[in-house]
């Protein structure tokens, strides 16, 4: 079986399209495994939503998710977020807010676990730095966890001196052994890691292995409907960046 696994879509259809075609290529998936937020910041909701629900899905909720259909207030989001939350709340139909409100916030697939946040709080905390990856470890019991939230891709491990963040390497397949571990795919739409293509990852239960990807998509078609839409300008020009 293998599962394409994205995080942080973030509306953003151009680089949704652009991974789902380059993971078919690079030897196709039976199924998508997405991480949370997959609507806000972005000019497309419904039809990333719809794109998604065309495949063999399992996904979580993220924040921005939460935010779209009023379950989460917008108290603790900056102004950008916060604009582009209430604007995709008007876009989204009640079919696809009542989609998003049954996504749970934490499932158990395989030999995984599957948070947006963390296993701790899947909601808001971020798992970037040894202190929270140690209580991370704690909070789930299956062999391994994936994670979005950050946008930037990483593998951490545990050791015998505590948590250890690796870089999640491209196109080099990484055998998911005995040890525990902790996996972030990128952001599919907003990568922040400088790198302005579209991570993800995809997971092999046969080979036993999980490999990180990116792939180029059409950035400027992307910014002028953000443009077009009143959406704010420092999203869109972030994306230019990868930041």
């Amino acid at each position: 079986m293998r599962a394409l696994i994205v995080s942080d879509v973030h509306s953003n259809l151009e680089a949704l399209e652009s991974v789902v075609e380059d993971a078919k290529n690079r030897g196709g998936f039976d199924e998508i495994w997405s991480l949370g937020d997959l609507v806000g910041y972005g000019p497309d909701p419904s039809a990333c939503i719809a794109l998604l629900r065309l495949h063999e899905l399992r996904a979580v909720a993220g924040n921005h998710d939460l935010a779209a259909f009023g379950r989460l207030s917008l108290e603790s989001f900056n102004d950008y977020a916060a604009a582009a939350a209430r604007w995709t709340a008007e876009q989204i139909s009640t079919e696809d807010a009542d989609w998003l409100a049954s996504l749970p916030l934490r499932i158990e697939v395989e030999d995984f676990t599957m948070v947006h946040g963390s296993p701790r709080d899947p909601v808001w905390e971020y798992v970037v730095s040894v202190p929270v990856a140690a209580v991370s470890f704690q909070h789930f019991t299956t062999p391994r966890c994936l994670v979005g939230h950050s946008h930037v891709p990483f593998l951490c491990v545990t050791g015998q001196d505590g948590p250890k963040f690796l870089e999640f390497r491209l196109d080099d397949p990484v055998p998911l052994g005995n040890e525990r571990i902790i996996v972030n795919p990128g952001g599919v739409g907003q990568p922040r890691d400088g790198d302005p293509r579209a991570s993800y990852a995809v997971y092999d239960s046969d080979d036993g292995t999980v490999v990180h990807f990116r792939v180029e998509y059409d950035i400027k078609t992307t910014q002028d409907k953000m443009e077009e839409y009143g959406l704010p300008k420092y999203l869109a020009d972030r994306l230019s960046e990868g930041r």
